[in-house]
């Protein structure tokens, strides 16, 4: 069953997606931090992406039963970025595992992550902006673009709908989803 949702969040998408998640589920939410590592039922991990990382996740897995994790990143998600991400964290089969578009806001980050940020937006806006040239970009990519291009941005959209489905799914039919 799962107890709770646990995050960790660096400008502050994880956090909104962990809020989204224990409002639809009607489970808490805590900063991975402050989670109180005794649990009796398994957690989902809503996790930034760092070069494909999702930092925090293994510690996590080490101490508590993790039956989900949700990786958010400023780019669009694709079947490879899903695939990518789960072999790079090592994400059991038995783990669930999504990848979610967040926000972005350079000026959140500390310095030393703010520079190198700053060399790999201007990439990914190059990128971008040349495909745009050819053709028109998706909703995500449009959104990754306006982010990588001004340095702050929101994602296309905040939807955990396929999350919470496959929690419904997973644990309705059950009759073990705890609900305050």
């Amino acid at each position: 069953m799962i107890a709770a949702i646990v995050y960790n969040s660096k400008t502050g998408s994880c956090k909104r997606y962990a809020e989204e998640l224990s409002r639809a589920l009607h489970l808490p939410c805590y900063p991975v931090k402050k989670y109180p590592t005794r649990s009796d039922g398994e957690l989902i991990y809503v996790g930034w992406v760092m070069a494909g990382s999702v930092p925090g996740y293994a510690r996590l897995a080490k101490k508590a039963r993790v039956a989900a994790v949700c990786a958010v990143g400023m780019a669009p998600v694709t079947e490879e970025s899903v695939r990518s991400g789960r072999e790079k964290n090592q994400i059991p089969d038995d783990v669930a595992f999504f990848c979610l578009q967040g926000g972005f806001d350079i000026h959140k980050l500390p310095l030393p992550m703010r520079l190198i940020m700053k060399r790999i937006t201007r990439q990914i806006a190059g990128k971008l902006a040349a495909k745009k040239a050819e053709a028109p970009l998706s909703a995500q990519e449009e959104a990754t673009y306006r982010m990588a291009a001004t340095g702050r941005g929101e994602p296309a959209s905040w939807d955990v709908s396929e999350i919470v489905a496959w929690v419904l799914k997973r644990y309705e039919s059950e009759g073990v989803l705890r609900r305050p």
